[in-house]
């Protein structure tokens, strides 16, 4: 799986756009900026992505983060589809060690922010 880029934050935040999220992202944001308690990426990353999850209802949006993922991974959305809960678990753990999720989902909310 590759890193995240700066591509990536755009897609990212054209998804939280059209899945309407963006009032939640920038408080599950502010949130994680202000805990007292450290922080961890791999924590700040599955809390994102289970928001994202269940927020998700919208066939368009859902398309939009299997193509997200499939150039993450370097495969098709198609094939995304196909893969189980415990391949994206491990795809989530991946993506959250390779980097710095908690600036990257500041530097997307500040995108949506504006």
């Amino acid at each position: 799986m590759r890193k995240l880029g700066l591509k990536d934050a755009f897609v990212l935040a054209r998804i939280i756009k059209a899945a309407n999220l963006r009032d939640e992202i920038i408080r599950f944001a502010e949130d994680i900026r202000t805990r007292k308690e450290k922080t961890d990426a791999e924590s700040v990353g599955l809390e994102f992505f289970v928001t994202l999850i269940e927020s998700v209802a919208d066939e368009a949006v859902e398309q939009k983060i299997f193509a997200l993922y499939a150039d993450l991974k370097g495969v098709t959305p198609e094939e995304v589809g196909m893969y189980g809960l415990e391949t994206l678990k491990a795809d989530i753990k991946e993506l959250i060690e390779q980097n710095d999720l908690k600036s990257f989902f500041n530097s997307a909310s500040a995108l949506i922010s504006k």
